[in-house]
């Protein structure tokens, strides 16, 4: 769970409130209370207010600033390449074997396709370091194309004032144009990163990050590439 989440949660129920009258008061659905609460979703500055506003909270900047300034968290391990494990665990194995084995793990992922699929973690250089496997509902992965979704590892602290730390990984679809308020792996300065977009005129973009203050860097849509909206955040516990 995140602070933000805990806050939110703590704060509903000495209220005597249930999420779905969380829900109806600030107008989001039940199920993104309940994924905030839960640490797995990121509210935006607003949506926090107004859910701390609702449960009754009078200084909710205070709230959110305490909320912001969390201890620093260390970097997570870098976690192994997945092609890795194998040659690690049976470095001996005969070379035939070893096709054999990988030929069985490729065919029993074939037949779960349908309900599972293998999504690729990415650094910010782009380089796949380990893959996850996610639930496909409907044809889907939280709404994006099961072959299209990656999970970008955050490589550093700069979205910690987001309540996202060095080391999570979010789920990213594909979108290829800004969307308000969202957080989006985008590629400039020869890298990629995730930032919160903020609209504004004349194909101008905003993009913020927080470390352990508000930094915002303004560009032209065109100077950027946008690759994806991250949709959800999976924290190791």
């Amino acid at each position: 769970m995140s602070r933000m989440g805990d806050t939110i949660r703590a704060s509903r129920v000495k209220y005597g409130l249930t999420e779905k009258q969380l829900a109806k008061k600030t107008g989001v659905a039940e199920s993104f209370i309940k994924e905030v609460e839960a640490g797995r979703r990121i509210p935006s500055d607003d949506q926090a207010r107004r859910m701390l506003k609702a449960c009754g909270v009078a200084d909710t900047l205070s709230t959110e600033t305490d909320t912001a300034n969390e201890p620093e968290v260390k970097l997570r391990p870098r976690p192994r390449p997945y092609v890795l494990k194998a040659e690690q665990d049976a470095p001996d194995m005969p070379k035939a074997e070893l096709e054999a084995q990988a030929a069985s793990n490729d065919a029993w992922l074939d037949a779960l396709g349908g309900v599972v699929k293998r999504v690729p973690v990415t650094d910010e250089t782009g380089l796949v370091i380990d893959h996850v496997l996610f639930p496909v509902t409907g044809g889907k992965i939280e709404g994006g194309a099961p072959d299209k979704v990656l999970l970008y590892r955050v490589p550093d602290g700069s979205l910690t004032g987001f309540r996202v730390h060095a080391g999570d990984l979010l789920l990213t679809v594909p979108e290829k144009t800004p969307v308000d308020d969202a957080f989006m792996l985008v590629h400039y300065g020869g890298k990629r990163r995730v930032r919160r977009i903020k609209k504004l005129e004349g194909s101008r973009l905003m993009l913020q990050s927080y470390d352990r203050e508000l930094q915002i860097d303004t560009v032209m849509w065109g100077e950027i590439q946008i690759l994806g909206r991250c949709v959800k955040l999976i924290r190791s516990l």
